[in-house]
């Protein structure tokens, strides 16, 4: 195995390469088609099965799987899709790129989820976002949409084998959308996504549209893209499921290291009616930036998410929202190193740190 490590002596995060991910590439650029081999559809079969749906279908990003999904659903002209400002700017691009209009709610202060208490208004759809890899309070949502008869779109692009009352988020709602970025917990060694949904109508549709709306061979019958996932994307992904519990369970084990030696505990609190997979360990407290600092000074890394709220980025400025608690948040919180490969002698070592301004 190789970690590619960036600058710093504890990196914030470190790139995973084994040789079981390369042999698998090799396999695939000897043995199958560059794009749609056998592997894609094996790695959507296992996805399936590993989150609990009938259906997954593979796109070639995280935004792609949100973007078709609203498609698959109807999301369009005039519609109106509510989502959280605490997230990647892409939960709200995906709704304009449809030219359907965002709707953007506050959250709760005490983890940085959905908080729909104060939402009254109409809307076409909902996509929560199960935030940091910690699920969202998902009751909340069910209820919203059913008081509103729209459907639910997972944005689970943190969160791959999270759960909520003993059920895998992207199983919860009518599409689940999910992410392979490098940085996420597991990767296909790229850019690439997965959608999931027991519903047969929006997985075909959802085919068609990464297929540019193709029906058959030679007919196009919608307006569609370029968004397949690639074959060899695909097999590293398929060795990478093999082994997300066991890096899960290791993430686990890491925020118990911080929870019990930081001398305050404050660490963003897992949802209590479900299991988190710690995409981020996210710490929040009034000296966040001099926690950042000491770290820094000392070559360990860490990172905010998010800086800026989706509603104060430039782009969404004009909608003029006011949405307190995101603001208040995003000053306040930063991430610690999680991946799995990070030592205990480490964590450690960034608790002492961390002890060192806040003790």
């Amino acid at each position: 195995m190789v970690l590619v490590r960036f600058d710093m002596k504890i990196p914030f995060f470190v790139q995973e390469f084994t040789d079981e991910m390369e042999e698998a590439a090799i396999h695939v650029l000897r043995n199958e088609s560059f794009v749609g081999g056998e592997s894609v559809s094996k790695f959507e079969e296992e996805f399936a099965q590993y989150i609990g749906t009938k259906h997954a279908v593979s796109v070639s990003s995280g935004n792609g799987a949100l973007q078709i999904s609203l498609m698959a659903l109807g999301i369009g002209d005039k519609s109106k899709v509510i989502t959280p400002t605490n997230s990647f700017i892409a939960s709200a691009n995906c709704i304009r790129m449809t030219n359907a209009e965002p709707i953007l709610t506050d959250i709760d202060l005490k983890d940085g989820g959905i908080d729909l208490s104060n939402s009254k208004e109409n809307v076409n759809a909902i996509i929560p976002v199960h935030i940091y890899g910690n699920p969202c309070n998902f009751d909340s949502v069910k209820i919203f949409s059913e008081e509103q008869n729209i459907p639910i779109i997972e944005d689970s692009c943190q969160a791959h084998g999270a759960e909520y009352k003993g059920k895998k988020v992207g199983s919860l709602g009518d599409v689940g959308c999910f992410s392979f970025y490098p940085t996420k917990n597991m990767t296909v060694g790229g850019d690439g996504g997965m959608t999931t949904t027991n519903n047969e109508e929006i997985a075909l549709k959802i085919k068609s549209i990464r297929d540019n709306g193709r029906k058959t061979k030679n007919e196009f019958d919608k307006l569609g893209f370029t968004m397949r996932l690639n074959t060899v994307n695909a097999a590293i992904g398929r060795v990478q499921l093999k082994h997300l519990d066991e890096k899960t369970a290791r993430r686990r084990e890491i925020v118990s290291i911080y929870r019990k030696n930081l001398v305050q505990d404050c660490i963003l609190p897992e949802n209590k009616d479900g299991k988190s997979v710690y995409h981020q360990i996210v710490i929040k407290h009034e000296k966040r930036d001099d926690i950042r600092k000491e770290l820094t000074d000392n070559e360990i890394g860490s990172a905010i998410y998010y800086e800026k709220p989706i509603h104060k980025q430039p782009i969404y400025e004009e909608f003029g929202y006011k949405l307190p608690n995101s603001e208040r948040f995003s000053k306040e919180i930063m991430s610690l190193p999680s991946y799995p490969q990070l030592t205990d002698e480490q964590a450690l070592e960034i608790c002492e740190h961390i002890n060192k301004v806040i003790g």
